[in-house]
């Protein structure tokens, strides 16, 4: 008889956090219920607060979605119509998406080879003047260790950072806080982050007073304070609902992110030495908060196969550069090859690393990736 197929161990957790914390959900989106507000209420203004002490930032101002929130940040930043914003090649398409968005032409840099954060040479190489601001995204849940070294060669430019935090919740790196070297940093409550909520939300945080009211503003319609429709603006208020189960998760990010960190170590340990499987260089030691862990193989396509062979469950991000992909690369500009972004989304693999995973889970995802690594280095044959 054939062996039976081993249950799968998911490459993310929602269902299990979601499960694990549905009593403390159900009770703060009972209360929210109760109250009969659920759009623009002390929810937020809660998880504003919170969230600004968690990072150290003075103002955080929330918004319907990572991406909503990034062109909100661009655009009060004084990014529009013909100004040029750098951007990895490597991303979710929702970083350029969200230039394009203020009118903006996003620039794809590559990235470093190693990191693939990136690449600061190639970024100060792309400046042109046109361009306004350079937006640098933390990967995988890596602060980009560079930032105050790119920081402070645009500054002297006239150029602006605006980080795309949003797969880096909690994540440090030496020397770098949120918005620290930027005009602010931008996060994505999505359901999968190491942070995030049931539906759709986003946050800008910042230490500029000024930048922070005209968010505010353009959240609202224009409206600032007691003077409704003041100037421009746009509706990008989240739900009082979102910002509540953020505020019952938020206390417990700090354990989640330490959990992503061990079994990353384990992932570390089973993978060293091989040449076939490696993974993406981690630089900020326990600063990097693993929203993935990123493996790359060149034969990924049968690392895949022998991985879901042994139930774990994978994915890719992401598997074309922002350049490759149909709807958004023609509407891009480069200034230059982007070889290693290209190479990298050829080669990429999120493993399994969710602070849900079950102990024999845990024991199961590092002999079947490391089992794979020796089948597919060929020194080990």
């Amino acid at each position: 008889m054939p062996r039976p197929r081993p249950a799968v161990v998911p490459v993310a957790g929602v269902v299990r956090e979601l499960a694990a914390l549905r009593p403390r959900i159900l009770a703060a989106l009972g209360r929210v219920l109760a109250s009969g507000r659920v759009v623009r209420g002390p929810s937020i203004e809660r998880f504003e607060r919170e969230w600004g002490r968690f990072l150290g930032v003075r103002h955080v101002v929330l918004a319907h979605s990572g991406t909503s929130a990034l062109a909100a940040a661009l655009a009060g930043a004084g990014v529009g119509l013909g100004d040029e914003v750098l951007v990895p090649a490597l991303t979710f398409p929702g970083t350029a998406e969200a230039v394009l968005a203020v009118g903006a032409v996003p620039v794809a840099v590559d990235v470093a080879p190693d990191t693939l954060l990136l690449d600061v040479p190639a970024a100060l190489r792309a400046v042109g003047p046109r361009t306004r601001a350079v937006v640098p995204v933390h990967l995988y849940g890596q602060v980009h260790p560079e930032l105050p070294r790119l920081a402070r060669a645009l500054r002297r430019r006239g150029v602006m950072v605006i980080e795309d935090a949003c797969q880096a919740h909690g994540a440090l790196a030496p020397g770098v806080r949120p918005a620290q070297w930027s005009a602010a940093a931008v996060y994505s409550f999505y359901p999968t982050k190491n942070l995030g909520t049931v539906g759709e939300a986003g946050a800008v945080a910042t230490d500029d007073d000024e930048l922070a009211g005209r968010l505010r503003a353009l959240r609202d319609h224009g409206s600032t304070g007691g003077a409704a429709h003041a100037g421009f603006g746009v509706n990008l208020w989240p739900g009082q609902l979102e910002a509540a189960i953020l505020s019952v998760k938020l206390p417990r990010l700090r354990g989640w992110n330490e959990a992503r960190r061990r079994m990353a170590r384990r992932y570390d340990r089973a993978l060293a030495g091989g040449s076939a499987v490696h993974p993406v260089v981690n630089v900020t030691g326990e600063g990097h908060v693993f929203h993935q862990y990123v493996v790359r193989c060149a034969a990924r396509d049968e690392l895949r196969r022998r991985l879901a062979a042994g139930g774990i469950e994978t994915a890719v991000y992401y598997p074309r550069t922002l350049l490759e992909l149909p709807g958004l690369g023609p509407r891009l500009r480069r200034r230059g090859p982007c070889p290693n972004a290209a190479a990298a989304a050829r080669e990429v693999v999120s493993l399994p690393v969710h602070p849900w995973l079950t102990a024999a889970e845990r024991r199961r995802c590092v002999e079947v990736v490391g089992e794979a690594a020796r089948a597919l280095d060929p020194a080990a044959r």
